[in-house]
């Protein structure tokens, strides 16, 4: 969305699409063409860019973990690992997944440097998101702790650490992203897991997987999941799909049948906290509501809204449903 009203994160806010992501197969409009998708970056905000990109290597130098990278999905492990410090959200293990050398940058020791300032102020979303999800994941597990087994489908998982906070006997996690991050989050998790096992816990299953195959090469995720990380699909097992962040980055059509596909899987729930408008439900007038919007797009799928909220002019919804 464009900036300001109907909303839109602001430029370069940690958690979204990067500004500039190219239309192609996927991604919001280019920066600046077009309407809708954020502004042309600033010069300001090209140098901070590239700053990043040579700060996030100096990070990782000697680190095992095989990140050479500055990817978003590598910010946003070093934002929640900060807001975790900060007290703003529960994820402890995201500052032990970072650089032994380097995370005391965010650590304990660093909250004075880093408490009240403008930067910090701007993360609100990734926090409300992170809560949100974290409900759906203690909801979901209390609603079925009678289940000998449950499974959470994690969409975009990037190095997201609910398969490690949450792990435990007869918790199956299916992670799905891009073939390069989901092997460098397989080696990151098991470097952890190494360190901090849990007996009877299963492993996570790393999938990679362009999502937006599903429209270029009429690949199924679910027909993929099934056959090699063990999803079951046929009603006999509780599942939560979790999608946070991730339809920002497909074309209409992919985003369409990924999401589709899973409304298809029986006996499961949804979370989603995404722009929802390649489904249809797009921000814009304050008649009918967010909230309204995504109900009645949920209905015609045949799904019910348990709960839901909506950031920035309903360019962002937080979604439960079932």
């Amino acid at each position: 969305p464009p900036p300001g009203t109907p909303g839109g994160p602001p430029p370069g806010t940690p958690g979204g699409p990067p500004p500039g992501t190219p239309g192609g197969p996927g991604g919001p409009p280019v920066a600046g063409k077009g309407p809708g998708g954020p502004p042309p970056q600033t010069a300001a905000q090209k140098v901070l860019e590239q700053v990043f990109e040579v700060a996030f290597k100096l990070l990782y130098i000697g680190d095992e973990s095989g990140i050479r990278d500055s990817s978003k999905n590598l910010r946003v492990l070093w934002t929640r690992a900060l807001l975790n410090t900060l007290g703003k959200i529960q994820d402890d293990i995201a500052y032990e997944l970072l650089p032994a050398k380097t995370r005391a940058l965010v650590g304990p020791g660093a909250k004075i440097f880093w408490d009240g300032t403008p930067m910090v102020s701007k993360l609100g979303w990734i926090v409300d998101r992170t809560k949100w999800i974290d409900s759906a994941m203690d909801e979901f597990l209390a609603d079925t702790a009678g289940e000998p087994y449950r499974q959470v489908v994690v969409l975009g998982a990037g190095y997201d650490t609910r398969s490690l906070r949450y792990r435990a006997a007869g918790l199956q996690f299916i992670e799905v992203d891009l073939p390069d991050i989901s092997a460098t989050k397989k080696t990151m998790q098991a470097q952890y897991i190494r360190a901090s096992p849990i007996e009877g816990a299963l492993p996570t299953q790393h999938v990679g997987f362009d999502l937006n195959e599903i429209m270029t090469k009429k690949r199924s995720l679910v027909d993929e999941l099934a056959a090699n990380a063990g999803l079951k699909v046929d009603g006999s097992v509780p599942t939560l799909v979790i999608c946070e962040a991730v339809l920002f980055y497909l074309a209409p059509p992919a985003a369409v049948s990924l999401i589709g596909e899973l409304f298809d899987l029986p006996k499961s729930r949804y979370c989603i906290t995404d722009n929802l408008s390649k489904l249809g439900v797009a921000p814009g007038p304050p008649v009918p509501s967010a909230k309204e919007k995504c109900s009645t797009w949920l209905q015609g799928a045949g799904k019910e809204l348990v709960e839901h909220d909506s950031i920035w002019g309903g360019a962002i919804h937080f979604v439960k449903a079932q």
